[in-house]
């Protein structure tokens, strides 16, 4: 997520990105685009990974802004490749950045500029689940955290020569307890103290740590700047180890799926129904939402994705801590 807040007539828009290493990203039609996403507040899929608003939905209505379009569907992108789930790649994002800030600039309008990864997942993920498939136990985290943390660095350079001043990062959260991070697990012997996913979390945890010392070191290259990191995975954490103090009752299993221990399994949520051994297999969705943490294999509830949002809006979960809602009015009170 990178901000950069000029006044004095604010637009509003959001980038969106996931993907870092290569540009292997595009934007067919995904999961998220078919019922049942976005069923429970807008009554039809609108490009959100969830089953309604995201944490981005959050901060933006907080924000005065309404909604803005999901990542999803967002136009104007001309990287190709890999079936990534909608998502873009770092090199569009930097000249989506670059396209719209021209745009405000020319008009005599300028604005809040947002790129941040719109599902409360962390940056890189599809990165390391590309590599977590590929090399499978010859994996090398450290080659491949390392590789993902300097695309990172590239872009957020190339972003502070356009102008963007203020930085907030999402960090790494906790796929390994995720469902879909479970449903992988074939013994005991794979899972960490908390019963997740290990090598996720060994990944997660990697990859974490480079990026504070990533942050730490664009402080010391570019002190005009701002950088800050979103703590994501505490908030995660949380949620998983003590979901009472969410309301939640089952945080490792899927709302949306076709069974199994964390229902996730051969069909995915929005997935067509399929024949697998004779027998007709088909997603369902659970009755309560609110009850979950996870709405389908690895995206948050709308209703933890609230909690998410507070993470930035009070600065909370910000480290170093500003409060992003304070920020915004005054800008807008300067005005």
């Amino acid at each position: 997520m990178v901000i950069n807040i000029v006044p004095p007539n604010l637009h509003f828009r959001r980038f969106p990105g996931r993907c870092w290493r290569e540009c292997s990203c595009h934007a067919p039609p995904s999961n998220a685009d078919f019922d049942p996403y976005g069923s429970d507040y807008f009554g039809k899929p609108v490009g959100r990974w969830s089953n309604g608003r995201t944490f981005m939905d959050f901060i933006t209505e907080e924000l005065g802004y309404g909604h803005i379009p999901a990542g999803s569907t967002a136009a104007n992108t001309t990287a190709v490749g890999n079936n990534s789930g909608g998502l873009f790649c770092l090199l569009v994002q930097v000249d989506q950045f670059r396209d719209f800030q021209d745009t405000i600039m020319s008009s005599g309008h300028y604005g809040i500029l947002i790129f941040p990864h719109e599902t409360g997942q962390k940056t890189g993920n599809n990165d390391y689940n590309d590599a977590k498939v590929q090399f499978t136990e010859s994996l090398d985290i450290n080659v491949t955290v390392a590789t993902t943390i300097a695309a990172m660095k590239v872009a957020f350079q190339a972003m502070y020569g356009l102008g963007a001043r203020t930085f907030i990062v999402l960090n790494a959260t906790p796929t390994g307890c995720s469902p879909g991070g479970l449903s992988s697990v074939g013994d005991d012997e794979e899972l960490d103290e908390n019963n997740c996913n290990a090598l996720w979390t060994d990944i997660d945890q990697a990859h974490n740590k480079r990026l504070i010392d990533l942050l730490d070191e664009l402080r010391d290259n570019y002190p005009a700047g701002e950088w800050v990191l979103f703590d994501a995975y505490s908030i995660f954490m949380d949620g998983y180890l003590n979901p009472s103090n969410y309301g939640i009752l089952y945080p490792f299993r899927a709302c949306c799926g076709s069974g199994g221990t964390y229902n996730v399994a051969n069909v995915l949520c929005g997935m067509d129904a399929q024949y697998i051994n004779g027998t007709l297999v088909e997603w369902t969705k659970c009755e309560n939402p609110t009850l979950y943490l996870i709405w389908d294999s690895m995206h948050p509830m709308e209703s933890f994705a609230y909690y998410i949002a507070q993470g930035v809006l009070n600065g909370t979960h910000l480290f170093p801590s500003f409060s992003l809602k304070e920020r915004v009015h005054l800008s807008n009170f300067n005005t």
